[in-house]
């Protein structure tokens, strides 16, 4: 009985955030390389946070701002980003995997070398946002926001764009499929040297 309890407790570790790292965080907003995964970060204001390198898998940012956090190279699978501000972030490298982010903010977040599994946002805003080299896979930005957007070297063959409003957005040296590509015509996209399949 021992033995197993002994494993359930280190089991159970494997899965939660590291306490002194939570603490240090709560009073700088500065804590990179750390384990906040599945820690409860809703309601907060983390304006200007370092969390870079970070693993918040599972974190719930419900209902919080992060505008202009670095959060590069950061785990954020099955985390909880419905309602957050995220606003001109730093975002590069990270793993965006089964967010949950409906009325999410990413006005001008940098997703450079990104990668997004399995997302679907309503009412997302991605407006400025950058995305270079970015992989997308099932992910479903429709009717998002992404006037002046950037994607460039992106294959956007797996994204859903469908009533997106892409007005102004620039598409460069990408994949898509043709329909995507008539599609960034009637929004009046920036859109150059791009494969349509």
């Amino acid at each position: 009985m021992k033995t197993i309890l002994i494993s359930l407790a280190l089991l159970s570790s494997l899965y939660s955030y590291d306490e002194s790292h939570l603490q240090k965080f709560l009073e700088t907003k500065d804590c990179q390389k750390c384990d906040l995964s599945d820690a409860d970060l809703s309601n907060k204001d983390f304006t200007h946070a370092n969390l870079s390198g970070s693993n918040l898998s599972g974190v719930n940012f419900e209902n919080s701002t992060l505008v202009k956090a670095n959060l590069w190279g950061v785990n954020l699978s099955d985390a909880n980003l419905q309602n957050t501000n995220v606003r001109a972030a730093n975002l590069m490298g990270a793993d965006i995997i089964n967010i949950k982010c409906d009325n999410t903010t990413f006005k001008g977040a940098n997703f450079a070398n990104a990668n997004f599994e399995n997302v679907t946002c309503t009412n997302l805003s991605i407006w400025s946002a950058n995305f270079l080299e970015t992989s997308f896979e099932n992910v479903d930005f429709s009717n998002a926001g992404a006037a002046y957007a950037n994607f460039d070297n992106v294959n956007m063959s797996d994204l859903n764009i469908n009533g997106a409003i892409f007005w102004n957005a620039k598409v460069t040296n990408s994949i898509l499929k043709k329909e995507d590509c008539e599609y960034l015509k009637k929004e009046e996209a920036i859109s150059e040297n791009n494969q349509c399949n």
